[in-house]
């Protein structure tokens, strides 16, 4: 009896079960975070054959630099034809007195042979001192040869050069040291020889006008036609009645007349403005404004300016 009841119990268990009365324990899901796998990076071999752009200077080639590049200085072409090495520079604003040079510029960096260029860089307003305009500037060099005597090269209008040429007339003790150079936009070399000469005593007046006329350039100012009036010249008077104002520079501008600009601002300095107009008898006209007179110039195709009228 007790037997069957043990069968029966068990048989009961077993339908209960299979019933589903149980709590189904769940397994809880995983999450399961996915990274993304990141593409390899191809590198490719460049084109055979490319360019890679590059920008050059003008005047890249050139290894010989005098002073420091900044976003103000301006830069000159300095170019060694004096027929020996140089290996002092120095340059001031024109004074009187020649003790004072300030510091030399070269600093024994290289030496300037002759036929070599240098990369000159200034800032211009620095070169202005109590005792000069800052119009007008002197050069002075030494050489590798101690025997050779220095050089001066005097009154260059520097802020307006962009290639200036150190050169000698004559060889041994009776040279002559002189510059050439190119200013603005102008094709025509100006030489400073007939200056140097005038200033030894070496040449007068009639000689310095014909011969300025032969060592600017081949190319010869355009003229103005036969209907062209003449220059207005300087007043007698002045018109307001006033008393006549005595500026030393309307003689000297007066006599840069037919000759280029860059000669009337080696002698009077830099105007204090200037404007252009394109005029139908004259063409392309200057006018140069100073405190107590005017400059008019002509200017040519090739962009040379020569000055035509001075009141």
């Amino acid at each position: 009896m007790k037997k069957q009841y043990l069968i029966l119990a068990g048989t009961l268990l077993l339908c209960l079960a299979a019933a589903g009365c149980g709590k189904k324990k769940e397994t809880p899901a995983v999450e399961v975070q996915v990274t993304a796998t990141p593409a390899p990076t191809v590198t490719v071999a460049p084109t055979e054959g490319a360019l890679v752009e590059m920008q050059k200077s003008e005047n890249a080639d050139i290894r010989n630099k005098i002073g420091e590049k900044t976003t103000s200085s301006s830069q000159i072409l300095l170019v060694n034809n004096t027929g020996d090495d140089i290996a002092a520079l120095y340059v001031r604003a024109t004074i009187d007195d020649d003790d004072e040079w300030g510091e030399e510029l070269i600093k024994g960096k290289f030496v300037l042979k002759n036929g070599e260029k240098a990369l000159y860089y200034f800032d211009p307003g620095m070169m202005n001192t109590e005792d000069a305009s800052g119009s007008a500037f002197d050069i002075r060099i030494t050489y590798t040869d101690e025997e050779k005597n220095e050089c001066f090269f005097r009154k260059l209008p520097l802020k307006t050069i962009k290639q200036i040429t150190l050169c000698m007339d004559g060889t041994g003790e009776a040279s002559i040291p002189y510059a050439k150079y190119l200013s603005g936009s102008s094709k025509v070399e100006t030489s400073t020889l007939n200056e140097v000469k005038r200033r030894l005593g070496m040449m007068d007046s009639e000689d310095d006008e014909d011969e300025d006329e032969q060592q600017t350039s081949d190319v010869e100012p355009t003229q103005a036609p036969d209907d062209t009036p003449e220059p207005t010249q300087a007043p007698e008077e002045p018109s307001d009645g006033g008393d006549e104002v005595d500026d030393p520079n309307i003689s000297a501008a007066e006599s840069c007349i037919g000759k280029s600009l860059d000669e009337l601002i080696a002698q009077c300095g830099e105007p204090s403005g200037s404007q252009y107009e394109e005029e139908p008898e004259t063409g392309e006209t200057g006018y140069h404004y100073y405190n107590n007179f005017t400059v008019s110039t002509t200017v040519d195709e090739d962009g040379n300016e020569v000055v035509a009228g001075v009141w």
